[in-house]
């Protein structure tokens, strides 16, 4: 009967997780076309670049790239490729987030819960159909996590060197996944040193001296490709780029995340104040510490809580081990009946919590930052740029997603991320304004053929452009690019209402006759209108 019960819970927590993903089904993120662009170029045999010739690494998700470049070459279309592989893996993550609640242990009761309780996260339905590498991320921590308690409960080599391979596949999938190799690398030793546990200190290190070879020999290639020995992200995101120092990224990543359940990460500081539990259960928190660390240091965030979800599983399957050791060391009956109804009680705040966030997306999908996060603006125009424009056509906007894939178009991208000169701008130039300005200088004189430029009514620190509207500004970088391009000669073709919130200024450095292309725009303007908030 109870294996049924325990059945059953997980079959729902699977059903209510595939409903969920269903309600984004549509939404795929503006960032993954880049990766997209990454694999459809490979495909091509123009290499991993993102503008053929120009080798920047523009992505930070590596063998998420090569894994969708492989389905390309099957035939299989990056968008479709990575939405059912990310939704096979949601399920997956469940049951892993099931079984490893019972290796670090729970019972079975208590485990389903946990899986259930993850189950109504609007991170996982999201990041499940964004077409990003957030699943298969949160799948490889979090199977680390169950491999290193069966490595800690019988040490043998094989173990060892599965929980490695998972380490490494999660550093070669995002750039901190490097700190969890190395974290974990360090407790291995210190457990084989201290209390003596684990394989022979032989073993352990020939095994972490291998993976972190391989993990050496792909930063070479990347220096002997690319040049640099970190991804170009790293350069075009220096700290304070978007918050101006550590605390303020992790407070606005926690913030972020907060429905979908970073304020867990609160009770579980008791875990660090009792000696046998920080022993017992120092791994897991080690994962989590070292993504608080990351958020720190982030300096960028995403709804839905991008750089939290990696360890929403690990805090959840915590929390409830937390619940159960407060029921087994007390006597009392009442107490143990009370925490049970705790347990019922998290899972329905947490459902709540979650329904309300997803709500919250669905109504605003065409505002931001939901209207990058689901991108379909973004396609419409890329696919409108392939139609109405010559396919040597070079374009320059912020967004490199949505826009450049479906335009086909070699993109001049003014944050930087596929653009080594406007990154190492950033990178080097303290001074914000300074560097805005040198870049902007920068892009005009590559003469795109087309600018496309944002501003927004809900950002009032922003520059105003236009007295008649003061509400509607721009960031500093684009003010600056919509000055400079209309005294270089560039046309505004067209200003379209751009979801709720923004305005999309569409300049063409073309002196011809505009009038096809105004017509033309002012069709895909029909197709973007929406009522203004």
């Amino acid at each position: 009967m109870r294996e049924k019960k325990t059945y059953s819970l997980i079959l729902l927590a699977l059903i209510i997780a595939a409903f969920h993903q269903g309600l984004f089904l549509n939404w795929t993120n503006d960032d993954a076309y880049i990766s997209y662009r990454y694999a459809q170029n490979i495909k091509a045999g123009k290499g991993l670049v993102f503008n053929p010739g120009e080798k920047v690494e523009g992505f930070s998700n590596f063998l998420w790239v090569i894994i969708l470049a492989s389905f390309n070459l099957l035939g299989i279309s990056s968008l479709l490729a990575s939405k059912i592989l990310s939704f096979c893996l949601s399920w997956l993550l469940i049951l892993l987030l099931f079984k490893t609640g019972l290796v670090l242990g729970l019972d079975k009761f208590s485990a389903c819960l946990c899986a259930l309780a993850f189950s109504f996260s609007s991170s996982l339905a999201y990041f499940a159909m964004s077409g990003l590498e957030t699943i298969f991320y949160t799948l490889l921590l979090l199977l680390s996590i169950l491999i290193n308690e069966k490595y800690q409960q019988e040490p043998n080599i094989k173990s060892l060197f599965l929980l490695y391979s998972a380490l490494l596949a999660a550093a070669l999938t995002r750039p901190e996944g490097l700190l969890f190799l190395l974290m974990s690398s360090g407790y291995h030793l210190l457990k084989k040193i201290i209390p003596g546990k684990g394989i022979r200190l032989k073993n352990i290190l020939q095994i972490q001296l291998l993976f972190l070879f391989l993990y050496a020999s792909l930063i070479l290639l990347r220096h002997w490709y690319y040049g640099d020995l970190l991804p170009n992200t790293f350069y075009a995101k220096p700290q304070g780029t978007f918050v101006e120092i550590g605390y303020s990224a992790f407070f606005s990543n926690f913030i972020n995340a907060l429905f979908s359940g970073s304020f867990l990460l609160i009770p579980l500081l008791f875990l660090f104040t009792k000696r046998r539990y920080l022993t017992k259960y120092l791994y897991p928190l080690l994962f989590c510490l070292g993504q608080m660390v990351f958020m720190s240091y982030a300096g960028d965030w995403m709804a839905f809580g991008r750089f939290f979800m990696p360890v929403l599983p690990i805090v959840l399957v915590l929390t409830f081990v937390l619940l159960g050791l407060i029921k087994v060391n007390s006597e009392k009956s009442s107490v143990k009946l009370a925490l049970k109804f705790i347990s019922v009680y998290l899972l329905a705040i947490l459902a709540g919590l979650n329904a309300f966030q997803t709500g919250k997306a669905l109504h605003n999908q065409d505002a931001y930052p939901y209207l990058v996060m689901n991108s379909s603006l973004l396609i419409q125009t890329g696919k409108w740029l392939n139609q109405a424009f010559p396919p040597e056509t070079v374009l320059s906007l912020r967004r490199q997603g949505a826009v450049p894939y479906y335009s086909g178009m070699k993109s001049i991208d003014i944050l930087g991320l596929t653009e080594k000169e406007i990154a190492s701008t950033l990178y080097n130039e303290k001074d914000a304004l300074k560097a805005n300005k040198t870049n902007a200088e920068f892009i005009l004189r590559q003469r795109p053929e087309v600018v496309i430029l944002f501003s927004s009514v809900s950002l009032y620190d922003g520059w105003m452009y236009d007295e008649s509207n003061p509400e509607d500004r721009f960031f500093h970088l684009e003010y600056l690019l919509y000055q400079g391009a209309v005294r270089a000669g560039y046309q505004v073709l067209n200003s379209i209402p751009f979801g709720k919130s923004e305005t999309m200024h569409i300049l063409v450095a073309s002196s011809e006759d505009l009038s096809n292309l105004r017509t033309s725009s002012e069709q895909l303007a029909e197709k973007l209108s929406l009522p203004r908030e």
